[in-house]
């Protein structure tokens, strides 16, 4: 982890000296305790700004926690790295498997923190260290990820489409015969977003239109 100078002092206040305005930090969880937790602690190191709920589009920095990094925590990044492209995201999690942390890179996530053995200031850094683009994933599970990421290669994923996560997402669920309306109510996003995925993969790909496109990625053994 870096070493970013942001300490708290024995007795509990924050210490360290501030080299440039607070870097904004929104907090994610989807448990109570944990959420208000976590904010009273971030808020206490002199280098964060720890953002009221709702105004998680305007941070830097998300700090997401949860237990086995849920669909729910998970489909939150996704949302505000979509509308916030710049601000980066760091998972604070119990565990993770090589597939749902691949998953929660391909929506956002830039450090994975694992919480049982970890600090609040260790997270602080995290986050700071995320901001200027340093990403971190604990080492013994860089192995099998890498490992993981190479099967998904062999196996077809689609790498090589230019497609991202979510596209592929959208386009499952189109195959499955799911309209715009539907899709839109599953992953959490305005019908106008889902058409907009869908005109972007049609550009992307080449072709006609969204069932040209299916086709052609089953086709191409990557759907």
């Amino acid at each position: 982890m870096i070493n970013t100078g942001i300490h708290q002092t024995s007795a509990g206040q924050s210490g360290g000296a501030e080299t440039g305005p607070p870097l904004a930090v929104a907090v994610v969880s989807g448990d109570r305790i944990t959420y208000e937790g976590a904010v009273a602690a971030l808020a206490a190191f002199p280098g964060l700004r720890v953002l009221p709920r709702g105004d998680e589009r305007k941070a830097d920095v998300l700090v997401a926690f949860d237990e086995a990094a849920s669909d729910q925590v998970l489909k939150h990044v996704e949302r505000i790295s979509a509308d916030q492209p710049h601000a980066r995201a760091v998972l604070v999690t119990d565990s993770i498997t090589e597939p749902r942390l691949v998953r929660a890179i391909s929506l956002g996530v830039v450090s994975v923190v694992l919480r049982p053995t970890a600090t609040f200031s260790e997270i602080a850094d995290a986050a700071v260290a995320a901001s200027i683009g340093h990403a971190d994933v604990p080492p013994h599970i860089l192995g099998p990820l890498i490992q993981h990421m190479r099967r998904m290669e062999r196996h077809g994923s689609g790498a090589g489409s230019g497609l991202s996560a979510r596209d592929m997402t959208v386009l499952r669920m189109l195959s499955d015969g799911l309209d715009t309306a539907q899709i839109a109510s599953r992953l959490s996003y305005s019908e106008r977003t889902i058409k907009s995925i869908v005109h972007a993969i049609i550009n992307t790909l080449g072709v006609k239109n969204r069932t040209h496109a299916v086709a052609y990625m089953i086709r191409a053994g990557l759907l």
